[in-house]
């Protein structure tokens, strides 16, 4: 049975508004760009087909700040706001936000502020505006330590190797749980929100014409992703989900409907939408659009119809995680969808791709494939002390991709090798920019 984590709120006075929500130079990004392993596997033959899996690729905020203009605390009041009173927001961020600028520039170079609990201050280092590295130390259990936990170089890393693996067709498309963007008080659409724009330059805009294969199914582009809580932020409407990817309305997504479903050589995808975010139970599925209950029923009316028309592989992506052992741990019970969806998995091959939790979680529970993709490039706060586990029953499932072992910085995505009447094949590319060995790929689910 999913565990259902009591709520902690003393724990998420800034988590809640961050979570819910790099220390190499150029040369060395260029050099991490030869030398990267990205898994060479051919495309499968006949009828089978690959794809690119991927989860919270968002970046941290965009903060274009100087010293001495207007309003230089709003965007800190707004995000510390989602988890407290606007007045409590501008009493703390006064108090124990403090900024540096460069002093030729004026531009804000360094953050310094409180975290997740009264013991952890976070330190933002800026460039441009946007927030390049964050590292906490907990003054407490690791007082002197900063244990740097984003790096936009990651995230960068990981965009840059999905684009390659389309270009070359090595993926036929995308797949992403959600959270592409931190919120959209900055901006809505592609035109004028510095996050979808991002979104648009790195990766949408260089991903090639969908071709007559997918065309034929229906495709209209190559980037299908589930809305995401930060997707949701201050965008209610997903105005930037609708201007960045408006081929999804042809699906029926519009700011009443969030899922969707669709087809390709033999394979189903669903796409759900887990809710937008409560701090007090940080992975409850709130949705509203629709409800659990109604997805639960739509969600099995497209894999009775699959099995019917005789699909015999389906992959249900959704943001918050069915099995986490860290950080904001899973969906609580009992809107946890585990038992819905593995009534299912006798008569197919069943895969759920997830997210929301910062970090690389693997399962097979039940027939079930779980994929919890965190490490897409936001910032990774379940590395960190008191977060790397939760208390969990003692029978919970085993994560078998840190076996044990505390997570650890890395950005990574899967490349999904489908392939009718084999078992589906999973390769993980990964980063990870403080290790001796910084690239690698490893195949799950051996």
């Amino acid at each position: 049975m999913p565990y259902s984590r009591p709520n902690d709120p003393s724990r998420r006075l800034v988590l809640s508004a961050l979570a819910a929500l790099p220390a190499f130079s150029v040369p060395l990004v260029a050099n991490a760009q030869a030398q990267t392993p990205t898994a060479q596997a051919s495309v499968p033959a006949g009828g089978g087909f690959s794809f690119a899996a991927v989860g919270d690729t968002r970046p941290m905020m965009y903060l274009p700040l100087k010293e001495g203009q207007p309003d230089l605390s709003k965007f800190f009041v707004e995000m510390f706001g989602l988890v407290m009173p606007e007045k409590v927001a501008e009493a703390v961020v006064a108090k124990d936000v403090k900024m540096i600028f460069d002093p030729v520039t004026k531009d804000l170079i360094k953050v310094v502020m409180p975290f997740a609990s009264k013991t952890e201050v976070m330190t933002l280092t800026v460039d441009k505006g946007w927030v390049t590295e964050a590292s906490v130390e907990d003054l407490k259990l690791l007082p002197g330590v900063h244990r740097t936990m984003f790096r936009l170089q990651g995230g960068e890393w990981v965009t840059r190797e999905i684009v390659k693996d389309v270009q070359s067709g090595r993926a036929k498309f995308v797949v992403n749980s959600g959270d592409a963007v931190w919120w959209g008080n900055q901006g809505l659409t592609v035109s004028d929100s510095p996050y979808w724009k991002r979104v648009n330059d790195t990766m949408l805009r260089k991903l090639p014409a969908p071709d007559d294969e997918m065309r034929a199914a229906g495709l209209d582009g190559r980037f299908f992703m589930s809305v995401g809580n930060h997707e949701v932020w201050a965008d209610p409407k997903i105005e930037g989900v609708l201007s960045a990817v408006p081929y999804l309305k042809k699906f029926g997504v519009t700011p009443e409907n969030l899922i969707y479903k669709f087809d390709f050589k033999g394979t189903r995808f669903i796409y759900l939408w887990s809710g937008k975010y409560d701090y007090r139970s940080p992975s409850l599925w709130d949705a509203d659009r629709p409800k659990y209950a109604e997805q639960m029923t739509q969600l099995q009316k497209w894999m009775d119809e699959a099995k019917a028309n005789g699909i015999r592989k389906a992959f249900i992506v959704f943001h918050y995680p069915v099995f986490a052992r860290s950080g904001l741990g899973p969906i609580p019970a009992p809107d946890n969808p585990h038992k819905v969806i593995a009534s299912y998995a006798k008569d197919m091959e069943v895969v759920v791709l997830n997210g929301h939790v910062h970090t690389t979680e693997i399962y097979d529970v039940d027939g079930v494939r779980y994929l919890m993709l965190g490490g897409g490039g936001a910032e990774q706060d379940p590395i960190l002390p008191g977060r790397t586990s939760i208390k969990v029953p003692a029978d919970y499932p085993q994560d078998l991709y840190w076996k044990g072992q505390p997570p650890q910085e890395e950005y990574n995505y899967v490349l999904v090798d489908v392939e009718p009447g084999q078992k589906t094949k999973f390769t993980l590319n990964r980063f990870r920019p403080w290790s001796a060995e910084p690239f690698g790929t490893e195949e799950l689910f051996r």
